[in-house]
């Protein structure tokens, strides 16, 4: 316990509050930057489920419908979905404060890792 007093006395507190500001405001300008990789790494990782939706609802189809449908999905559908997500994902970190967005950031890209492990295990 008497460790415990010492630390708190010897100012560990604010040095850890200095170090989360210090991330905040390191990242704060990259946020666009930031935003973009989470979202392109999110439609990589879940982008083989939804391209096998798609291929579900135009199977029957004749093949140059299938391939038209996969050409707008590809260059429109998830291009549409990175740019009207950023602004949505950038307001979303801010959202707890500048204070709170670097070790947001970093949990985030955590669990995009976590969630791109689970999947690259599952093959």
């Amino acid at each position: 316990m008497a460790q415990c007093r010492e630390i708190f006395d010897l100012g560990c507190i604010p040095v850890i509050a200095d170090f989360t500001l210090a991330l905040s405001r390191w990242f704060y300008p990259h946020l666009t930057f930031i935003a973009s990789s989470l979202i392109a790494t999110i439609l990589v990782i879940y982008g083989g489920r939804i391209n096998k939706a798609v291929w579900a609802l135009v199977r029957g189809a004749h093949f140059l419908i299938r391939t038209l449908v996969f050409i707008a999905l590809c260059a429109f559908g998830y291009g549409a979905i990175a740019v009207y997500l950023l602004p949505v994902v950038k307001k979303l970190l801010l959202l707890f404060g500048s204070f709170w967005l670097g070790p947001l950031v970093v949990a985030c890209f955590l669990v995009v890792g976590l969630l791109a492990e689970r999947h690259s295990r599952r093959g």
